[in-house]
Formats: structure tokens, sequence, C-alpha cells
């Protein structure tokens, strides 16, 4: 599966933005909850989701949206779904390793 990942590396942190590519622009609410993926943050490479799951040991914070990349992340053990929040159906995670 392809990807859209931006990684941003900013004041000795990285940020390392991953997203379903059919996402990108895209806004969901539910309730008091906006779910803004917007293009500065998560447009970047397309690459493999292999690759962008790569890179997560080096990032201060991972920012993933989109059900197939939060379900691989899921799999894989790299987030737990008590982490993981919907929003119209839409799944998001962030890990922190600060």
């Amino acid at each position: 599966m392809k990807v859209s990942l931006n990684v941003i590396r900013r004041d000795g942190y990285v940020f390392v933005n991953i997203c379903e590519l059919e996402l990108l622009g895209k806004t969901f609410k539910e309730g008091d909850i906006n779910l803004v993926i917007n293009k500065e943050f998560y447009e970047g490479q397309e690459v493999s989701i292999d690759y962008a799951f790569s890179l997560l040991n080096e990032a201060s914070v991972v920012s993933m949206v989109g059900n197939k990349v939060v379900d691989e992340a899921l799999k894989r053990g790299l987030i737990k779904e008590e982490g993981v929040i919907s929003v119209q159906g839409i799944k998001f995670a962030q890990i922190y390793n600060m």
C-alpha cells in the first residue's frame, strides 16, 4: 500500500506524518472533534507503508490517519486500540517517543 509521508524536523524533534493518499485535504467532523487532514502537515512523498513504518523509531511524534494505515499499525503492534480515535469512521492515532 502507498501512503503519503511527510517528515518534519524542527527544534530537535522529528515528526513523522503518515496519511492515506485519498484523505489529503479533507476534514471530518463529529461532535466537538474536527479531524483536519491538511496538506501542509500530511502531504509529502508517496512511499510504501513499510518504508513509512521503518522511520517510526527515529520519530519524536508519529501521526497517522486512515483506516488501512491505523489497522496495519495495530496489526504490527505499533499502537493499541485504546489509542485510536475515529471521526466519521476515519481512524487517527499518534505515537509519542519523547
